[in-house]
């Protein structure tokens, strides 16, 4: 037996027009503006390395980095210094089921290299190693949340939100052309 398609979730606050806010709407609208949003960092990021005069868009410099930072383990081990203020090797390893040793270690040894994750030996007998998010790996799960957050939000329909896709930047060649 089919069931009946879900019905939007309703805010208990009315519009200014008194009627209910979609809750999905509401999200929609939300996302909407925080890609626009990231959209204009990503412009200003590009125009002051531009003024520096270093390179921006490397394309096989950032496949690198989206591999080591978002590659599989990776996002897990972030996930879970995020949520502890630090961790042992092994209170990672029985923290994340199924990775070997040898796997976490190369992905700890990439994070840091990236900067996103910092090791520190504790002086103990035997020695202890203890990792923890640096500034800039805090910032990267931080800018995780809002895309976790879009994730688990419910899909709108095509039709709710525009079949059309929006360019990739406001002002590139595709922003400019003319929609007919």
């Amino acid at each position: 037996m089919p069931t009946a398609p879900a019905t939007p979730k309703v805010s208990p606050r009315p519009a200014a027009s008194g009627a209910p806010i979609s809750t999905d709407a509401a999200l929609d609208r939300a996302f909407r503006a925080f890609r626009e949003a990231a959209a204009r960092l990503v412009e200003q990021v590009d125009d002051l390395e531009d003024a520096a005069g270093r390179p921006t868009g490397d394309l096989p410099d950032d496949l690198r980095q989206v591999r080591t930072v978002f590659g599989k383990w990776s996002t897990e081990i972030l996930l879970v210094l995020h949520s502890v203020p630090s961790a042992g090797f092994e209170d990672l390893r029985r923290g994340l089921p199924g990775i070997s040793p040898r796997i976490l270690s190369s992905k700890l040894k990439g994070l840091e290299r990236e900067g996103l994750v910092r090791r520190e030996i504790v002086d103990s007998r035997p020695p202890r190693v203890r990792y923890e998010l640096t500034d800039r790996g805090w910032t990267v799960t931080w800018l995780a949340r809002p895309i976790l957050a879009y994730l688990r939000a419910p899909r709108a329909k095509p039709t709710e939100v525009g079949a059309e896709p929006r360019p990739r930047r406001p002002g590139s060649a595709a922003a400019s052309r003319v929609r007919t």
